[in-house]
């Protein structure tokens, strides 16, 4: 497949690092916003001010406010929180082809139904070429050009590959895989065990306890991710084992600062307020414990972060619960 203009569908964070990592890839990029501000800044000193201050986006990159004409594109790359793409797909569907192949980059479970973003694309657009980016990347990281790498997932594995290769360059890499099952079950939950590990942090408890929280936070992921029809290898590369490493270690990470301003007592809503930005696994705790619990699938450190955050149980009591678990063969 030769190279491919590219609309992408949300001028966040992420967004804007994607749009970047593209265009320096070589693809004609074009970037949707809602926020005429933020659109003009970008096309003018190319820069997104309210999200990724002081750094400097590709010059390529063309940023607009019409919708259709973003769609248009020969590639889609949906780039806004997991919540809005329910509403996203049906308002985008008029303008989408039924060949366009159309690339998403949340990482969550919707609320209510518990339903992955695969089946949520797939009951909201005509079009079956959907395909997962994941792994662990921090977008300024991104914009400054440091090293990345991330999983690109697509049941069609000859257009997954071709697509990873024209999005891919000395310093953003993208490494296929077929199972668009487990790559976003990693990319969810690692969200959620983020939380933990920055309530852990937040509480004064050390690095053996967050190890701990990663190593039993992956064995869920790997659960529910088999229960879901995923492979549960997939969970020891980018999109997984890749993504706990960065997320659960670093206060870059917004589901750590979260949890850790918990871990210290403050509550959530008045914590959310005062970040910039989603915090997915704020959201996937509640839809992640649903789909695990209809699955009949084991995940009590997804539940008891769901518990602190629904404030049905407080910190002290979530922990000592996990401790007295039963002690089992691992």
């Amino acid at each position: 497949m030769d190279s491919k203009s590219v609309g992408i569908i949300g001028s966040g964070a992420w967004g804007s690092a994607l749009a970047h990592a593209l265009s320096v890839a070589g693809n004609e990029v074009t970037l949707w916003g809602r926020n005429a501000e933020t659109i003009n800044e970008i096309n003018e000193i190319h820069e997104n001010k309210s999200y990724l201050p002081k750094l400097k986006l590709d010059k390529n990159i063309r940023a607009t406010t019409d919708l259709k004409s973003v769609c248009e594109k020969n590639v889609v790359i949906i780039a806004v929180p997991t919540q809005q793409i329910r509403t996203l797909g049906e308002e985008i569907r008029q303008y989408i082809t039924h060949d366009t192949p159309i690339v998403c980059s949340a990482k969550g479970f919707e609320l209510g139904t518990g339903k992955l973003i695969s089946e949520i694309l797939s009951e909201t657009l005509i079009n079956k070429n959907i395909a997962i980016i994941s792994g662990p990347t921090f977008a300024s990281e991104v914009i400054n050009n440091f090293p990345t790498a991330a999983t690109f997932a697509m049941k069609d594995r000859q257009l997954g590959r071709a697509l990873a290769r024209n999005f891919s360059s000395s310093n953003f890499r993208l490494y296929g895989s077929a199972d668009i099952i487990g790559v976003q079950v990693g990319g969810a939950i690692k969200n959620i065990i983020a939380i933990a590990c920055g309530i852990a942090s937040g509480q004064g408890f050390g690095e053996n306890t967050r190890a701990a929280i990663v190593t039993r936070g992956l064995a869920e992921t790997k659960r529910l991710a088999f229960a879901l029809g995923g492979n549960v290898e997939t969970l020891s590369g980018l999109s997984g084992l890749g993504d706990f490493l960065l997320s659960c270690t670093s206060r870059q990470s917004r589901n750590f600062q979260f949890g850790e301003e918990l871990g210290k007592g403050r509550s959530a809503n008045n914590t959310l307020k005062n970040m910039i930005g989603i915090v997915e696994g704020f959201h996937s705790s509640k839809a992640v414990t649903k789909r695990a619990k209809d699955l009949k699938v084991d995940l009590p450190i997804c539940g008891s972060v769901h518990s602190i955050l629904t404030q049905s149980t407080d910190i002290n009591l979530s922990i000592r619960r996990l401790l007295d678990r039963p002690i089992r063969s691992e």
